[in-house]
């Protein structure tokens, strides 16, 4: 079995470690009927209302529960922050499956697994203190949950893989007459998209024109190739760049995404142009986006289903091999084409390793439990050819416990922040790309960086209010100190103070003078001129895999003799030659929404 990493483990505060098999092999419980063990009996006549707190995967959150006569009558998750389409569907879920079969005994919902296990323990909490045995409630028979519907037995395209590009590819696929099925082998949908920023990049976008930058696609291409190398595919790259505008428009329009008036600089970029989610989230896409898929009567919504193998007629694409994850019924989908849009491989260490040999379990992933390269190995296996594999990328800014990308450090790309060493002094300019800043940051001491920030930076973007549950809890561990000076927030992590301040009045100075001679800072310069102030420790971790399949500009999957296989298209992260040696900020973004809609067109008119 391949060594999988966990996206977003929360340490101390009360969660545990768990299991990371148990929680990856199935999805959420499948319903078979059964009234609770024992005859389906509950407690002797327990009444009344409990109420227990949890810590999930974004902080402390509340879960009610009902008794009437001895069986739960009602489950209500209170004052939740968990992912909008993960964490909430896990305790929509959950709670069903509790009530309905009057059991405790039933398992995590993979995808969604650290607030599963929350919920579950704060029911059991809840029924204890109702006067239950909730070690009792877990030996009852057990609940599960099979999926949201039987696969088909056929279908004109196959989209595997339920991220942005995923949707993407199969509402369009739809909109042009296809019979779609969208399959995803977790227990909840969304993907890393889910998890992201979801941040855009987009030039000539409306806030770019209010505010009157200057931009265009030619300019992003220029961006994505250096920020690449240049290994990138040029006529991939303008694809990509050229789609931006009307990728984000199809998302408004057709999603219903909604968008904050204002914009980031990614590292990398020449200019602002990433739009922001109004949530500060990808989930705001997918949550959306499956609402939409929902409303399709030709989209076929499948989760906890697994593609085990493509099936060929020849060399052409005919079927999918399908496995539930729960039952391990295996099914055959019947197809004419196949959108691959199952993500990169950097939660699977093994393959990591295999490409890349520096990236084994010491790095930790900011990836989703789902982003293992099973996409990659299926095409490969159908004859297509894989590209730039050797290219992963690790996210600078990321919880040193637990590999998490920090939300709370985007103030560094809203020219907030400054980024320090153990010894207080600056060492990288803070808007490098991401493989720059982050190989600056492991040659540190202790492999480790500081991001340095006061309270009028922290006011002016938002983000600990927007991102508070991520900011409370890195604040219960320390990783981030709040003090009303430098000599307080230096001390608490073991930064030289001396150097600090001196760091502090040297960037001050640049700011005054408009110019950072040090290291030629590319953003606005804001001083950081009295406190409270911010020291937030951070780490690289991987967050992104360049490579993948090799496909054309209809999203075609190539051979090595660079023939297309026949019903064969992916988007998305599964594929390689777009990004080059390193991925920009907000660039998948527009990859995936600008080839996923052109995979699903491809796939929908070789269908017909």
């Amino acid at each position: 079995m391949s060594k999988v990493s966990r996206r977003q483990f929360l340490v101390g505060g009360g969660v545990a470690a768990l299991g990371g098999a148990a929680l990856l092999s199935g999805c959420a419980p499948r319903t078979d009927g059964k009234k609770g063990g024992k005859g389906g009996k509950g407690g002797a006549g327990a009444m009344g209302v409990a109420v227990k707190d949890a810590l999930g995967k974004h902080g402390h959150f509340r879960v009610e529960v009902s008794m009437a006569e001895g069986k739960i009558d009602r489950i209500t998750p209170l004052d939740s922050r968990e992912t909008p389409g993960m964490g909430d569907v896990a305790m929509e879920r959950l709670s069903k499956l509790i009530v309905d079969n009057q059991t405790l005994n039933v398992d995590a919902v993979a995808g969604a697994s650290l607030t599963s296990m929350a919920f579950l323990g704060a029911v059991g909490d809840a029924l204890d203190e109702l006067g239950e045995k909730s070690a009792e409630w877990k030996k009852r028979d057990k609940a599960t949950y099979a999926g949201m519907a039987e696969p088909p037995a056929e279908a004109d395209v196959v989209v595997i893989g339920s991220g942005g590009a995923g949707f993407a590819a199969a509402i369009t696929a739809a909109n042009a007459g296809a019979r779609v099925v969208l399959m995803e082998k977790l227990g909840v949908l969304g993907g890393d998209t889910a998890l992201s920023g979801g941040e855009m990049a987009v030039p000539g976008n409306w806030i770019q024109k209010h505010e009157g930058i200057e931009d265009s696609p030619e300019a992003l291409a220029e961006d994505m190739l250096k920020g690449g190398d240049h290994v990138g595919d040029p006529d991939l790259v303008r694809i990509v760049a050229e789609g931006a505008l009307e990728s984000s428009q199809w998302l408004t329009f057709e999603g219903g995404v909604a968008w904050k008036h204002d914009l980031m600089q990614f590292g990398g970029h020449t200019t602002k142009r990433s739009l922001i989610p109004l949530t500060h989230s990808g989930s705001e896409m997918t949550t959306k986006l499956t609402r939409r898929a929902r409303d399709i009567s030709a989209i076929t919504l499948l989760d906890c289903t697994r593609a085990l193998d493509l099936v060929r007629a020849g060399d052409a694409i005919s079927g999918v091999k399908v496995q539930n994850t729960q039952t391990g019924a295996e099914f055959t989908i019947a197809c004419k084409a196949v959108v691959l849009a199952t993500g990169g491989f950097g939660s699977n260490v093994e393959m990591r390793v295999k490409y890349n040999p520096a990236m084994d379990e010491k790095i930790l992933s900011t990836d989703s439990v789902g982003v293992t390269g099973d996409g990659i190995v299926m095409a490969e296996g159908a004859g297509a050819e894989l590209v730039d594999m050797q290219y992963i990328q690790t996210y600078p800014v990321c919880d040193p416990s637990s590999g998490a990308l920090l939300y709370v450090g985007d103030v560094r790309l809203q020219y907030q922040a400054i980024m320090v060493n153990k010894g207080g002094m600056r060492f990288v300019e803070e808007l490098e790309r991401r493989d720059v800043i982050s190989n600056a940051i492991t040659q540190q001491e202790g492999g480790t960086g500081y991001l340095l920030f006061c309270q009028k930076g922290a006011d002016a973007t938002g983000l600990l209010e927007t991102h508070a549950d991520e900011y409370d809890n890195l604040e219960s561990r320390k990783v981030i100190v709040k003090a009303d000076t430098l000599d307080e927030v230096a001390a608490a992590h073991g930064v030289d103070p001396a150097a600090l301040k001196k760091t502090v009045d040297a960037w001050n100075a640049h700011c005054k003078d408009g110019k950072d001679p040090e290291f030629s800072y590319r953003g606005k310069m804001n001083p950081l001129e009295e406190g409270p102030y911010y020291l937030m420790a951070c780490k690289p971790a991987v967050h992104y895999t360049m490579g993948g399949v090799r496909i054309d500009s209809e999203a075609r999957a190539l051979s090595a003799s660079g023939e297309a296989i026949p019903g064969l298209f992916a988007a998305g992260e599964v594929t390689g030659q777009i990004m080059g040696t390193n991925r920009l900020g907000s660039c998948s973004m527009t990859d995936i929404y600008t080839f996923g809609r052109i995979a699903g067109a491809s796939a929908a008119r070789h269908a017909r």
